[in-house]
């Protein structure tokens, strides 16, 4: 049985949502084993239900996802077609999401909550974070900086040249600071931007304790979180991860985050440069990445 609530599909959720009765998928069972997976879903979370009082189902099933970006060039040079988006269509997305009431998720607030300082969250909530701190993010951070985004920064690495995507050009600390004092949450990216699972102890040590020294050294408000390289985690990263400081860490992994989400495997799911509006609001609202019916032309 599923551990959270997030754990499970979106349709599996909404169904839940709309208190589908276990029985009536029960026949069904007969034909698929995804039928009986879907049957002991209901019926658990009907039980669940049942017993929880307001606020303990409130908690149970409140939950939020995060949005992660990386370029704000526009150039979709090749290779980056994924990673790379137009600052005008980041722009469109947040506007979008804003009318339709969804609202940005600090980083205080969403940290408050896996402590359970916060019972729950109100709905409609989405966390911004932003990858690698490129040069082309600093503009693009710095309008949107009332939006509660967060960015993660590869700290030996600023001033530099992006050896992890095609040697574009890194934000300065300068950069970093300005963006912190507008309101940006800064946390880590380690120093390198190096694959932690690919390190032996000594070298992710260093990468992790060592990136969050700098950033507590040159931006004395950063945020004890961290967002894996490239995603790359393991149990081994993640009680180094923890036993370095940190109190969270985002990875790549998609869906959204209930309570019971594992603080250091934080979910999140890509912008890419080719994403409309429609399309991120279908991320906001799953967590999942775009279904394969979903047009494959620019929004």
């Amino acid at each position: 049985m599923s551990a959270g609530w997030t754990e499970a599909p979106w349709r599996t959720r909404l169904l839940r949502r709309l208190r589908m009765p276990a029985a009536l998928v029960a026949p069904l069972g007969h034909f698929s084993p995804r039928w009986r997976e879907l049957h002991d879903d209901l019926a658990h979370w009907a039980g669940v239900r049942a017993q929880a009082d307001r606020a303990e189902w409130r908690r149970l099933t409140s939950s939020y996802s995060v949005l992660v970006y990386h370029r704000f060039a526009g150039e979709l040079k090749p290779g980056q077609e994924r990673i790379d988006i137009a600052p005008r269509r980041y722009y469109r997305q947040l506007r979008f999401l804003r009318l339709l009431g969804f609202r940005p998720l600090p980083l205080d607030e969403l940290l408050a909550f896996h402590r359970g300082e916060r019972n729950a969250l109100p709905r409609r909530r989405f966390a911004i974070t932003v990858d690698d701190a490129m040069a082309d993010a600093v503009e693009p951070l710095l309008r949107t900086a009332h939006l509660a985004p967060q960015l993660f920064v590869p700290t030996a690495e600023l001033g530099g040249s992006a050896h992890w995507i095609d040697g574009e050009p890194v934000a300065e600390w300068d950069d970093v600071r300005a963006l912190a004092e507008a309101g940006v949450a800064i946390g880590s990216h380690t120093r390198h931007h190096r694959r932690l699972t690919r390190l032996g102890a000594a070298e992710r040590e260093i990468e992790l304790l060592g990136s969050l020294t700098e950033l507590r050294e040159r931006v004395p408000g950063a945020a004890a979180v961290i967002a894996y390289p490239n995603g790359d985690h393991d149990e081994a990263v993640c009680a180094a991860t923890e036993g370095a400081g940190y109190e969270a860490a985002f990875t790549t992994e998609k869906g959204r985050n209930d309570a019971a989400t594992d603080r250091f495997r934080l979910r999140r799911v890509s912008v890419h440069g080719s994403d409309g509006s429609l399309a991120v609001l279908w991320k906001v609202l799953t967590g999942e990445a775009l279904p394969g019916w979903w047009p494959r032309r620019s929004r």
